[in-house]
């Protein structure tokens, strides 16, 4: 018998705790918050990633430079006198932009978004 009286006494008391209220749409504004969190979490990511690229670039490219940059200089000097050497060098450059952008537009226009990261 004491125990009939326990157990309504606990669902009585479960009865009258208060419930936490929630709104209608509180699974869809959790996934919501979700999701944006998560962008969030890889657009913190893609930043980090391009500051490393970046930063290894710039120490390899200044290590090439620090190796062999005489080397490099008097390359440059010597096709200066030459200016054959100097329009090649020129029209190599143009034509590697050119399919630079070209690859750009192609990759935009087959896949709906671009092969390079924008930041």
């Amino acid at each position: 018998m004491e125990q009939q009286i326990e157990s309504r006494a606990l669902r009585k008391a479960l009865e009258q705790r208060e419930r936490p209220n929630l709104t209608s749409n509180f699974a869809y504004t959790t996934l919501k918050r979700i999701r944006r969190e998560q962008r969030e979490s890889q657009r913190r990511q893609q930043v980090v990633a391009v500051i490393i690229v970046a930063a290894v670039a710039v120490l390899g490219i200044g290590g090439l430079v620090y190796a062999f940059g005489a080397v490099i200089w008097q390359s440059l000097v010597a096709m200066s006198k030459q200016p054959d050497a100097l329009a090649l060098v020129l029209t190599t450059l143009c034509c590697l932009a050119f399919f630079a952008l070209l690859n750009n537009y192609l990759a935009r226009h087959y896949t709906g978004r671009s092969k390079t990261p924008h930041v």
